[in-house]
């Protein structure tokens, strides 16, 4: 109220004088701001400061209660996280062992029946002719347990991605990473499809020279994962090109399939959604762009209906 009307005086007296009104007099018009006749003016300028400030006051309070509360649910959320990925390392453990211990069991006991009574059995209702049949299901419950130990595995990685927990970037070669994303990807969730992968042209397993540049591990594995497996699951010829180009490091994911189209995809991933009601290929996309943005990294995607698709990661060097 004290400085907010005397002020408020002195700016009238410049405009009067800017518009050749009155005389520039700043100390007569302070003074006259404190007069008996200006106390209702000032009397609103008090009144209209206090419900402001109060408003005002109100405002910043709601802010920081907010904040706090983002800030409480942040933590929460990783320590859900956090122990989300101990249930699943201890329950991919669990299932290797169980997994392990029932296939050497079986092994150990059908080499002492058949020890006993010989490779060709007379008796025909003998349960050592179950044996083979037993042996082939163990073998599916072996395999089933790697692959959901696989897949729990990627959920781990994809959950140790998302949170904050990440290391610094470092120096890296690119190419084992790439190698070993692809390879994960043709031996475990792609096994029973015949696909072709090459890397600049030549066989993906091929040796190198290497391109070391600053990244985070596990976000790049993710990263190239997710592009991967989306390039595999619409084709089958994949190229994948990785260049050096003012200062970035490309790699483009190049698939034969076939295609979509482009505007529509980025009106999926643009408009909020549940999770549930996207696909895998959305929700990993989703995924890949939000890891990206946290390593300043830029993804371009051209498509054609029916000749394929380009998925190209920039990376600063």
């Amino acid at each position: 109220m004290l400085l907010g009307h005397p002020l408020a005086m002195v700016v009238f007296n410049f405009q009067e004088y800017i518009h050749g009104q009155a005389s520039l007099n700043l100390w007569r018009r302070i003074l006259l701001s404190f007069a008996p006749h200006m106390w209702p003016m000032m009397s609103l300028f008090a009144v209209s400061t206090g419900v402001f400030g109060a408003i005002l006051g109100q405002v910043f309070k709601k802010l920081k209660e907010h904040q706090l509360q983002i800030e409480t649910l942040h933590q929460e959320f990783e320590l859900q996280v956090a122990s989300l990925r101990h249930h699943y390392k201890n329950l991919t453990i669990g299932i290797e062992g169980f997994s392990g211990r029932v296939n050497r069991k079986v092994t150990e006991l059908a080499r002492q029946i058949r020890q006993g009574h010989g490779e060709d059995c007379p008796q025909e209702d003998c349960y050592c002719h179950s044996l083979p049949g037993l042996e082939k299901d163990v073998g599916i419950l072996a395999d089933t347990s790697k692959r959901l130990s696989e897949t729990l595995g990627r959920e781990l990685t994809f959950l140790k991605a998302l949170t904050s927990g990440l290391s610094a970037p470092r120096p890296h070669d690119l190419y084992p990473v790439l190698v070993d994303a692809i390879r994960d990807l043709l031996e475990a969730r792609f096994r029973d499809k015949k696909i072709l992968v090459e890397i600049n042209g030549q066989p993906f397993a091929k040796s190198r020279a290497p391109l070391v540049f600053n990244f985070e591990l596990v976000t790049m594995e993710v990263i190239l994962g997710n592009l991967l497996s989306n390039a595999m699951k619409y084709a089958n010829h994949i190229e994948v090109e990785v260049a050096e180009t003012n200062g970035a490091v490309q790699i483009a994911i190049i698939d034969h399939g076939s295609g979509f189209d482009v505007e529509e995809l980025r009106q999926l991933l643009l408009v909020p959604r549940d999770h549930q009601e996207l696909g895998s290929t959305q929700l990993g996309l989703r995924v890949t762009l939000h890891l990206l943005e946290k390593c300043a990294g830029h993804l371009l995607v051209s498509s054609q209906p029916g000749i394929g698709s380009n998925f190209t990661l920039e990376f600063p060097q």
